[in-house]
């Protein structure tokens, strides 16, 4: 038996790169007491929640829950509320001493949060409930979470400390950065293998292998950079600036800058915000035409973007990247589809992005020759799915119905780009 992916283009397309605005960025604004959410190149700026809290500081989202968090230290609360700002409740209200950062399991339903005052990092279920001390550590102020490798991060707030425990106990700690200045939003990017975060006194944003090896400047001369976040699949980092902002092309004051994770073309998005203190993004897509706008800029040659290129050489097309969730210019040796047999029944599965995307039709066919290929009605489908932060893995279960003499041995994904 074997498994066949074809990528037929229903119609050709023309891209335009400055096509809407792919993902938004979702920041707390401390200044203003505000939540606010931009598009990723800062134009859009709205308020998603006013009034937010005295002190408001690190902010997380689950997008398969459709959950938005943040902490203000003023009131010493946590709470929750729907991406879209509404039904604010607070879920923890008692027993703070100064909620800091905030960082989520999403396969677990976990929040976690640093409390610099009680010298802790707690953890707790997304309503609140089954709230536990997983960590005591001297004022834990940034955090993330490593959960490929089952990992918890953080940076201390005047100890110029890295340090990191094993999860789910917290566990084995250990120091893996020390020597910093004052370190600000700590990130992790565990398929890329590196922990990123800001010096404040330092004017710096650095990296380093997760495993070892040495700190890397990445940007050098900023003012005064604090939180920050990862798109990792777009390869870029955003960072708040809480100073006058020394990146290229400044109107001055505190601002949200991007950059590449590697250090190049470091600019600022949004200008002169109040007080920007942490960021987090909603990177989804709902087109390809906004997809290709997230990984290609406009001077990338217009040929690389076409569905049915492969610039990363990887094996997969743009248009299976895109439909998998995948970067399509970093080369991932990832298997995207895979079958079995089970007691009468085909399972075929495929990887799928959790974006609400809107102009792909994917359609399993069978075969027993690979010359016909059907569809149904010969066999009936029953389709699951299991989804991570990233992606999902839908399973078709395909059993052949009786009355079809031809028993099918091949199956394959068609996968249609309609015409916009």
């Amino acid at each position: 038996m074997n498994t066949r992916i074809i990528l037929p283009i229903m119609a050709l397309l023309a891209f335009e790169l400055h096509c809407a605005n792919a993902g938004k960025m979702i920041f707390t604004d401390r200044g203003a007491r505000l939540v606010r959410i931009a598009n990723l190149d800062g134009s859009g700026l709205q308020t998603l929640i006013s009034s937010a809290g005295s002190n408001i500081r690190g902010i997380a989202i689950d997008i398969p829950s459709n959950n938005l968090f943040y902490a203000d230290n003023g009131a010493d609360i946590i709470y929750r509320a729907r991406l879209d700002g509404s039904q604010r409740e607070a879920i923890v209200t008692s027993g703070l001493g100064f909620p800091a950062d905030l960082a989520l399991d999403h396969a677990a339903g976990h929040i976690y949060w640093c409390d610099r005052n009680n010298n802790r990092i707690e953890r707790a279920n997304y309503d609140g409930s089954n709230r536990l001390t997983l960590i005591s550590t001297i004022q834990p102020y940034y955090l993330d979470l490593d959960t490929l490798n089952r990992k918890i991060y953080w940076g201390d707030f005047s100890g110029g400390n890295i340090l990191r425990a094993d999860l789910p106990d917290g566990t084995n700690i250990q120091t893996i950065v020390s020597g910093l200045v004052q370190t600000r939003g700590v990130k992790v990017d565990s398929h890329g293998g590196y922990i990123y975060w800001c010096d404040r006194n330092a004017h710096k944003l650095q990296r380093r292998p997760l495993k070892s090896g040495p700190i890397e400047d990445i940007y050098t001369g900023l003012d005064t950079p604090h939180g920050m976040t990862l798109d990792i699949p777009a390869g870029k980092v955003y960072w708040a600036d809480t100073g006058t902002n020394n990146v290229a092309g400044s109107k001055g004051g505190m601002a949200i800058n991007r950059g590449s994770m590697d250090g190049r073309q470091p600019h600022e998005v949004i200008a002169r915000v109040n007080q920007p203190w942490d960021i987090t993004l909603d990177t989804r897509v709902a087109s390809y035409a906004q997809w290709i706008q997230r990984h290609f800029d406009a001077s990338s040659i217009p040929s690389l973007s076409r569905p049915n290129a492969n610039p990363d050489r990887d094996d997969h097309s743009n248009l299976m990247e895109y439909f998998s969730g995948l970067n399509p210019l970093t080369h991932e040796s990832v298997t995207l589809t895979n079958y079995t047999r089970q007691k009468g029944e085909l399972i075929f599965k495929h990887r799928q992005t959790l974006s609400p995307i809107t102009d792909i039709i994917a359609t399993v066919e069978v075969s027993p020759d690979m010359k016909t290929w059907d569809s149904g009605p010969s066999f009936t489908e029953i389709v699951e799915t299991k989804q991570d932060y990233q992606s999902m893995s839908v399973v078709h279960r395909l059993k052949q119905e009786g009355g079809h003499q031809k028993k099918f041995f091949f199956t394959r994904l068609k996968i249609d780009l309609l015409a916009r």
